[in-house]
């Protein structure tokens, strides 16, 4: 594989850039649905959180965005990527290639459309009274901290996939669960000092949550000694999981 990687990169961008064209041909509103799916999910936790239970802080709308938009790219990368292996089916049945390439693409893809999501992230923080700081520099460490985060685990999901294929269905009720623990919509101040980083470290979404209020609403550089160690985590179990996609390659065919 490492003979051919060049020749695997440009298949992975071109098939990443084919896959966008195509998911924005199939809607009239094309990639103005980049931008639509995340302010729908941003209205309805606002409405639920913010007018009907009242359980919204102050500047709830800030509040909500800049926890929902990194979550959205979490949970979309996952959801998308575990059965990327299962859909590339076809193509593995007609030529070899590693099947490591299939949840590539799709963590490639979500990673470019987060990215405008990004940037319009900013621009509305920016009209909605946030000053831009230093702290906002640092943006890129933390969008490079949750890539190789949503990378672990999405190589996690996908291989395991194939082989249990109950966890389609059981996976997004996973998700569901971690979202109401990461402070997507609640601010984790609520939690004692002491509890709050025991928290943080088994879940380490909410850790990179907190980091990305911190940068943005509160003008503070990041925990870099906590997305040292998300990171470090995140690259050395994302080495082990394609050494063990290099050598369940060759099965991968038969048990899809």
């Amino acid at each position: 594989m490492r003979k051919n990687l060049p020749h695997y990169t440009r298949f992975v961008f071109f098939k990443v850039i084919a896959n966008l064209k195509s998911e924005s041909s199939r809607n009239y509103l094309s990639y103005l649905w980049w931008i639509i799916e995340p302010l729908l999910q941003m209205v309805l936790f606002y409405l639920v959180f913010g007018v009907l239970l009242r359980r919204g802080t102050e500047n709830f709308v800030v509040f909500l965005m800049t926890g929902l938009i990194p979550w959205l790219w979490f949970n979309k990368s996952l959801n998308h990527g575990m059965n990327s292996i299962q859909q590339g089916k076809g193509l593995m049945m007609q030529v070899h290639i590693p099947k490591i390439i299939f949840p590539s693409v799709s963590i490639f893809q979500n990673a470019i459309k987060q990215t405008v999501v990004m940037l319009l992230l900013l621009i509305f923080l920016f009209f909605a009274g946030v000053s831009p700081s230093f702290s906002w520099l640092t943006l890129p460490a933390l969008f490079a901290t949750e890539f190789l985060m949503i990378t672990c685990c999405t190589f996690a999901l996908a291989l395991v996939v194939p082989f249990l294929p109950d966890l389609r269905v059981i996976i997004p009720f996973f998700l569901q669960a971690l979202m109401f623990g990461s402070g997507v919509f609640y601010s984790l101040d609520m939690i004692s000092p002491d509890k709050r980083e025991l928290f943080y470290i088994l879940n380490p979404m909410a850790n990179l949550l907190a980091n990305y209020r911190a940068v943005l609403l509160e003008h503070r550089l990041p925990n870099w000694t906590a997305m040292g160690i998300i990171s470090l985590v995140s690259f050395c179990l994302t080495a082990f999981l394609c050494q063990v996609a290099h050598r369940l390659d060759r099965v991968y065919p038969r048990v899809v």
